[in-house]
């Protein structure tokens, strides 16, 4: 070929452009971003709608159900989930692969700004493009003095204008929540007494508040100069008091007669501790191409700077809760000492085969090459420096040594039999060149269908197939072209000083004496094929989604008791915890717990636990489970560990959500309650967990107006409401700028704390004079939903059905349909069931791997038969798929006699890249007996020659592959669940095609002998 020869031409350049190619790849991994996984950004929009005080029933029916009918109408739109509580609520579109999000966004946009108008008080919905991710760190503001109260209000604007700003100052930080923060009010405080003393009416004080408002009177010229004209009628804090609200009588009646006027802050309804201490709780949201270890090594810096320059002057200091970049490391760490190890052991393994120290480490430059050219093409596109990209690395140490390894041995036979050192190199490289480029087609070709892989999987691995597929193609290129030439200045001497060890002989005569009669060929492809088929329907694991992946954090949520406030919340359920785990944070019993975070807020209660130890993880589950969550007041608790595959916070990949969509009745309830006891009796250990709680049970006081004592009372109802929401939450009556802070002016009245002083208030009427909440309305007490759940425009309540880890997804979802069955015909008229969440994503994820694996076949068989010019040879060839597919299962169930692994998405990848990895060794088998027989031999004697011929070769190949992925399979620790079932497949299915392919393929072609004068113009080795 003619690049060969102009390798040769110029010997230095050639060396020297590999070598910058090296420097270079290796120089762009220090620029890549560090994270753990690719992004796994589901195409999504979250919509945030916010309503200060609003019962879920009010916020659903005035803003969610209008803008969702909407909404359905955006192309592209596969479902449509909202979950509404009090005072706020999330919508969540979730669209179709390709879809372009940014039109996407926009259309989103354009499709809100033409819903219903919203109620006055209820706030600018906001939109965000990717939904909620999981925080990229989150931060704790403490008092230094542990005496201190809970109190951040007198410290919120130091955080607000000097704490906030440097942390978004931060490379790769989207946005900063103070989810602590209280908004700033205006609180107008007034006594309903007072006011039905001289006759004033809530409505008056809001009309007079809502009047007193600056106004522009635009622009004068006078003279020479043009006059600004400002209307000044807004009143200040300190002179709102003057405020004229009526007359009573002739007599003014001012606001300060009938209310107090004050900043304050909006009432506090969450709480967060950090380790037993009151906190100010942060959280940092990354972008999506953030650097995650740099980021957080900027932030440790910035919070430092913080405490010492501001905070703790203040007697406050800031410290990281949650540091995402722990685990990152300790995954990336874990891959890369694996990768190195596998270095170390493919050359060992290459140098007991070669036994020549000169001929291992030119054949082992390959690696370094193969390695950076990866490097340098995943830079370029842009890709993030990860689990999965070293991964990918470290399963291809092993692989780019194979045409290395064809080339020198080629290279060291025409040595032996008398060629010239140059002559040798050359003819060496060109000889094999079409087999290797041949079986470099093949593995890169695997991984085309993983390169265009839609969703989750297609974004995991991406990287995996680009640093793979370069991988080998760089070693293509470096054993073509810079072996030859290195080993003419280096292999001088080597061409005979190391004779082959004499176990390939004895394995070329045992395969050579195993398929000898047609009888034993029979034998051995019968048995082969049967016991492999037969192994794959046995043995073969139950698939499942992601692999837990986890790390030591523990994530615990929480169902509390409907109703119940923030205060009992705190003293009751949260002080009670803390101090069950207050002995184990001192060291004074075991397992030690390093840190822990307690919140409560409107969007659920959570705990988080950090062990002292990573290695104490699951003694501090139990812990959790058995001592420090049980008999918790009318409180239940779900704890367990975290996922470093988790999309967002306390999610799980391996849950499945069973839907009860429509209105239900008490039937229908009950019929759910006995689900949960089929579920939990038929999957032992699982969490099942209703969302929201299968009763409505927060207590609600339903106020009714009653219509003729209005009519007699001359009042309205719209009176009356403003007056119920005055006296028990506030009434929005306008805002208040200062220059700094803008304010929401609420006008208020002391607390009730009763129902009976609910209706004792007063109000002032027109022809009724001074009536009573209680005479005018009608007040019932009942219950009513703490949350609310719509799937697809519809009200759902949902099972989240979580199995344990020894537990496939796809089990679950079998017994879960099972029972489906059972309680289908039990539920009333226009209540359906329905399964999300894993279980679309498994049956998403199987679909996909199965039209992947075709494919990969087809594309397999068609340059098979374009390298062999004959359909037959290549179908010859595919028949040796069952074998390998049975070696990764073998391995599959080996791994599960130690650990638990299931047929996951990552795992199910090792088979459609084991089909290009083991045909590469039966192509040049087919094709060395091809080549023999062309020249004269009969086919006894041409499998035979090839035998003789590979079988150093393909064990060189094989073996320094397999015992380069072996740290991957047999190194335990965090983030390895990821890649270790992948590893064990390639690696199980490597090791059974190389055994028995030299005795099936040999004895294959006996059976299927065809004559050799139609065997020509093949791939020559």
């Amino acid at each position: 070929m003619r690049l060969i020869q102009l390798s040769h031409y110029n010997p230095f350049a050639t060396v020297i452009a590999f070598l910058i190619v090296t420097i270079i790849g290796f120089a762009s991994m220090t620029k890549m971003p560090v994270q753990l996984t690719p992004n796994l950004n589901r195409p999504q929009i979250a919509i945030i709608n916010s309503w200060r005080a609003a019962a879920p029933a009010e916020i659903e029916a005035e803003i969610v159900e209008p803008q969702e009918n909407i909404l359905t109408g955006i192309a592209g739109v596969e479902r449509l989930y909202s979950s509404v509580r009090a005072g706020m609520s999330i919508t969540m579109l979730e669209f179709s692969i390709g879809t372009d999000m940014q039109q996407a966004f926009i259309n989103v946009v354009n499709a809100l700004n033409q819903a219903p108008a919203r109620p006055r008080e209820a706030n600018e919905p906001t939109v965000m493009l990717g939904g909620l991710e999981e925080s990229i760190a989150s931060l704790l503001i403490t008092k230094i003095d542990a005496s201190e109260d809970a109190d951040f209000t007198a410290y919120q604007d130091l955080i607000e204008a000097s704490v906030k700003p440097e942390l978004q100052k931060i490379p790769g930080i989207a946005r900063v929540d103070l989810n602590s923060g209280l908004s700033h009010q205006l609180h107008v405080e007034i006594d309903p007494y007072k006011m039905a003393a001289l006759g004033v009416q809530l409505s008056t004080v809001t009309q007079s508040i809502q009047r007193s408002a600056n106004m522009s009177g635009g622009f004068a010229e006078v003279g020479r100069r043009e006059y600004t004209v400002r209307y000044n009628g807004q009143y200040t804090p300190e002179t709102f008091g003057d405020m004229i609200v009526t007359y009573n009588d002739g007599r003014p009646v001012y606001l300060r007669e009938i209310a107090t006027v004050e900043n304050g802050f909006s009432e506090r309804r969450s709480f967060a501790f950090r380790t037993g201490r009151p906190a100010f709780y942060i959280s940092l949201n990354g972008t999506n191409d953030a650097n995650t270890v740099e980021v957080m090594d900027n932030l440790k810096r910035v919070t430092e700077d913080l405490n010492e320059r501001l905070l703790n002057k203040h007697g406050l200091q800031i410290e990281l809760s949650f540091d995402s970049s722990v685990h990152i490391k300790r995954a990336i760490d874990l891959v890369q000492s694996s990768l190195g190890i596998g270095i170390l052991l493919a050359l060992g393994m290459l140098y007991w085969m070669i036994r020549g120290f000169r001929a291992t480490l030119l054949i082992g430059l390959t690696i370094p090459i193969s390695l950076a050219a990866a490097l340098l093409v995943m830079a370029m596109l842009g890709r993030s420096l990860n689990i999965i990209s070293l991964a990918g690395l470290a399963f291809a140490v092993g692989l780019v040594l194979d045409a290395a390894i064809v080339v020198q041995e080629n290279f060291l036979r025409l040595r032996q039999q008398g060629l010239g050192l140059l002559t040798a190199a050359k003819q060496g490289a060109s000889d094999v060149a079409p087999a290797l480029f041949a079986s470099t087609a093949t593995t890169v070709a695997i991984f085309t269908p993983v390169i265009f892989m839609e969703g989750v999987a297609g974004q995991l691995f991406f990287d995996l197939a680009v640093t793979m597929s370069v991988a080998v193609i760089a070693s293509m290129l470096a054993a073509m072209l810079l072996i030859p030439v290195v080993a003419v200045k280096v292999l001088k001497q080597e061409s005979s000083a190391h004779d082959p060890l004499p176990l390939w002989s004895k394995l070329a005569n045992w395969y050579g004496r195993a398929t000898r009669t047609t009888t034993r060929a029979t034998l051995w492809v019968t048995t082969l094929l049967g016991a492999s088929i037969v192994a794959m329907m046995v043995l073969l694991p139950r698939p499942d989604f992601l692999p837990e992946a986890k790390w030591e954090g523990i994530f615990v949520a929480f169902m509390v008791p409907p109703g119940a406030n923030y205060s009992v919340l705190e003293n009751e359920i949260a002080r009670t915890i803390m101090r069950r785990l207050e002995p184990y944070v001192e060291g004074d019993q075991l397992p030690q717990i390093k840190d822990y975070n307690i919140a409560s807020s409107s969007g659920g209660s959570i705990l988080f636990v950090y062990p002292e130890e990573a290695d104490s993880a699951t003694e501090v589950l139990t812990l959790l489970r058995e001592k420090i969550l049980v008999d918790l007041p009318e409180t239940k608790a779900y704890a367990q560990q975290s996922s470093l595959l988790n999309i967002s916070v306390g999610s799980t990949n391996r849950a499945i959500r069973l839907n009860f969509n429509g209105e239900l009745d008490d039937a229908s309830r009950l019929v759910i309650e006995r689900t949960i006891e089929l579920l939990r009796d038929r999957l032992p250990n699982t969490a099942v967990r209703a969302i929201p709680n299968i009763y409505d049970a927060k207590p609600e006081l339903l106020v009714t107006p009653r219509d003729h004592k209005l009519a007699q009372a001359g009042i309205d109802r719209t009176s009356v409401a403003q007056m119920v929401r005055a006296v028990t939450s506030g009434l929005y009556s306008g805002e208040y700028f200062d220059g700094h802070n803008r304010r929401d002016i609420i006008v208020k009245s002391a607390p009730w704390r009763n129902p009976e002083e609910l209706e004792a208030m007063p109000m002032y009427t027109n022809n009724g004079g001074v009536q009573t909440i209680g005479q005018l309305t009608e007040t019932k007490r009942i219950t009513g939903p703490v949350r609310l759940q719509r799937l697809n425009g519809k009200r759902t309540l949902t099972l989240l059905i979580a199995p344990p880890p020894t537990v496939t997804l796809d089990e679950t979802i079998e017994v879960t349909r099972t029972v489906m069955e059972e309680i289908g015909n039990e539920l009333s008229p226009g209540v359906y069931m329905s399964l999300t969440g894993g279980a679309d994503d498994l049956a998403d994820t199987i679909g996909t791997m199965q039209e992947n694996f075709i494919y990969a076949v087809v594309i397999l068989f068609l340059i098979m038969a374009a390298v062999f010019r004959s359909m037959r040879d290549s179908l010859l060839v595919l028949t040796t798929v069952p074998v390998a597919m049975a070696g990764g299962v073998v391995g599959l169930t080996v791994l599960n006699m130690f650990t638990f692994q299931a047929l996951d998405l990552l795992t199910m990848i090792g088979f459609v890249i084991l089909l290009g990895l083991m045909v590469n060794n039966a192509i040049l088998l087919v094709d060395q007996t091809r080549k023999a027989q062309a020249e004269g031999m009969s086919i006894a004697a041409a499998t035979q020659y090839a035998i003789a011929t590979r079988v150093r070769p393909v064990y060189m190949s094989s073996l320094t592959s397999v015992v380069g992925m072996l740290p991957l399979v047999l190194i335990p620790g965090a983030g390895s669940e990821i890649y270790r079932g992948l590893a064990v497949v390639i690696v199980g299915g490597m090791l059974m095609s190389t055994i028995f392919m030299l005795i099936y393929m040999p004895a294959l072609m006996r059976l299927i002998a065809r004559p050799a004068s139609q065997e020509t113009d093949h791939v020559s080795d």
